[in-house]
């Protein structure tokens, strides 16, 4: 299933929604979710919605589920290329179902792709505060074309940026084995052990609506940065 467990934590008074990926239904198995949640204790004081681990699926999964929390005709996620037929807007359609509720959103080094459209836009929305590392960076859009011989290869023809314009894709270094190894990367900048590594130029600074300061350059920055190792 999309949604394996969802309950409350703490003091019982917060939701939780655990999702492992975006297939068919997800946003519905994430409002089914929710609206459980809601009905059985109507004071909950927050909901957390946990995307650790999630590696993606569809995209208009993750636009659906902004949706939830976020007002109907808010552009969620774009998509830009070289061809002016692979740019297009993608916002949400639907009414919410709560713009109120305290959100977070925990991410880690393998939220990637539908995981990062989803915490870019509640972020970038001020719709919610995200938690954990530095999301995976994976915002490359394919499309599959078909050879005579019945075989397929998928080229890249997009990228996906947040709202505020930030590029999901992570900067593409030319080297094979740091971009497969990323993980190993962050390990030697030290970057699962502190933020402190972590430098973002002024032209990578973007501001949300309330003029918070949100980071591009690959993959989402949590505003509460948790290290994978702690002391």
């Amino acid at each position: 299933p999309n949604v394996p467990y969802s309950g409350f934590v703490g003091d019982g008074s917060v939701g939780y929604i655990k999702l492992d990926e975006f297939t068919t239904d997800a946003a519905k198995n994430v409002r089914e979710a929710f609206v459980k949640l809601k009905k059985e204790k109507p004071d909950m004081k927050g909901v957390i919605l946990d995307l650790r681990g999630n590696g993606g699926g569809l995209m208009n999964e993750a636009v659906d589920i902004v949706n939830l929390f976020v007002p109907k005709g808010k552009m969620v996620v774009s998509m830009r290329g070289k061809a002016a037929n692979a740019n297009s807007v993608h916002p949400t359609t639907n009414e919410p179902v709560d713009l109120e509720i305290p959100l977070a959103v925990l991410v880690d080094g393998s939220s990637a792709s539908a995981s990062e459209i989803v915490a870019g836009a509640i972020q970038d929305y001020d719709r919610g505060v995200i938690i954990g590392e530095r999301t995976f960076g994976k915002g490359l859009v394919q499309e599959q074309i078909m050879l005579s011989d019945k075989s397929a290869i998928r080229v890249t023809v997009a990228r996906y940026y947040t709202p505020t314009g930030r590029c999901i894709q992570k900067p593409f270094t030319g080297n094979k084995e740091d971009y497969l190894f990323e993980s190993y990367e962050r390990y030697e900048n030290g970057e699962l052990f502190s933020a402190d590594s972590i430098h973002f130029a002024d032209s990578l600074k973007y501001y949300t609506p309330q003029g918070k300061v949100v980071y591009g350059g690959g993959g989402i920055m949590p505003d509460v940065y948790v290290p994978l190792v702690n002391d």
